[in-house]
């Protein structure tokens, strides 16, 4: 890996201090950026003083480039996303890719457009609790609170992200029911539109249940995971962890003295993403698939008030 990495970050307005953060952090060179809105494209590279792109495609194929940041949360064309993959760069985004389970469907491939970041299970609290994990396995209940403020991602990433953590942990869902509060008026057609805040209740086909609450309205980022079970409970957040055995005993504790920003979060992933640290065998990626409709689940129980059945969904949407 370079020294200092070269990036082309495609950003929006209020996304400042989450592109500062992650340079800092992963000691990369802005070397152009762009945006979806020209003003906004003008007055950021103006800021950074680095060149502007006016156009995604002629980012993407920039030469002498080592990573592409999809940080604004924009939706891609078919042709932007595959000319991305034919073009090799590592890229990261700050929003699942696809954004629809019908493109990946209809193209399995679209699950190596970018990778998304950050990811909680790549987290150092994550990370340093796995043993932990282990011993506390499996839970019998899982609670998720995911949440973000202005510029640090969408309420679509923070669902994305839960459900992965989830998984990991629980293994196949069978049923979600779920529920949004907030500034819009009506749930929206597309899992991208998503903004308030939501809570879900997860049943899994093993003896196991989970709530999760996610938010992109909640001023600051805020990420912690708790698991229950006959040992006790565990508790990670993106720093550390803490356990407390089933009769109230402190077990173990491990706070990193840092505060970390989002930003911060993402650059740590640059750079394990840039030297290839993480082996799949230990860091599987998120089942893109898998995770859509489990999102997708979601979002239709927050519009019929009934639960949903993810296996149902995929089922649905792989008929011709």
């Amino acid at each position: 890996m370079p020294d200092r990495p070269r990036l082309i970050a495609w950003v929006e307005r209020g996304q400042e201090k989450l592109l500062t953060d992650a340079m800092k952090e992963a000691r990369l060179t802005l070397t152009a950026i762009g945006s979806p809105s020209s003003s906004t494209a003008d007055a950021m590279s103006k800021s950074f003083n680095v060149a502007r792109v006016d156009d995604l495609r002629q980012a993407i194929q920039q030469e002498e480039v080592d990573l592409l940041w999809l940080a604004a949360p924009e939706r891609l064309a078919a042709d932007e996303r595959r000319l991305i993959r034919e073009v090799g760069k590592t890229t990261i985004s700050s929003e699942p890719r696809p954004v629809a389970i019908a493109d990946l469907l209809m193209n399995p491939r679209e699950a190596d457009t970018a990778h998304f970041v950050p990811l909680f299970r790549r987290s150092p609290g994550y990370r340093s609790a796995m043993d932990a994990v282990e011993e506390f396995a499996p839970p019998q209940c899982v609670v998720v609170s995911f949440a973000c403020g202005a510029g640090e991602g969408t309420l679509f990433a923070r669902l994305f992200d839960a459900m992965d953590m989830l998984e990991a942990l629980c293994g196949e869902v069978e049923g979600i029911d779920a529920a949004l509060a907030g500034p819009l008026a009506a749930v929206p057609e597309s899992l991208e539109d998503l903004h308030g805040h939501m809570t879900i209740n997860v049943r899994f086909v093993d003896n196991c249940c989970a709530g999760v609450s996610v938010s992109d309205c909640a001023g600051s980022w805020h990420r912690q995971v708790t698991l229950l079970g006959g040992k006790g409970r565990l508790r990670i957040t993106d720093t550390g962890d803490e356990s407390i055995g089933a009769d109230g005993r402190l077990l173990n504790a491990h706070n990193d003295e840092r505060s970390l920003t989002p930003g911060m979060l993402v650059g740590m992933d640059i750079t394990r993403l840039l030297e290839n640290r993480d082996a799949p065998a230990t860091a599987p990626p998120p089942n893109t698939a898998r995770l859509l409709a489990l999102c997708e689940a979601a979002r239709l129980s927050c519009r019929t008030g009934q639960g949903e059945t993810p296996a149902r969904l995929l089922e649905m949407l792989s008929k011709p």
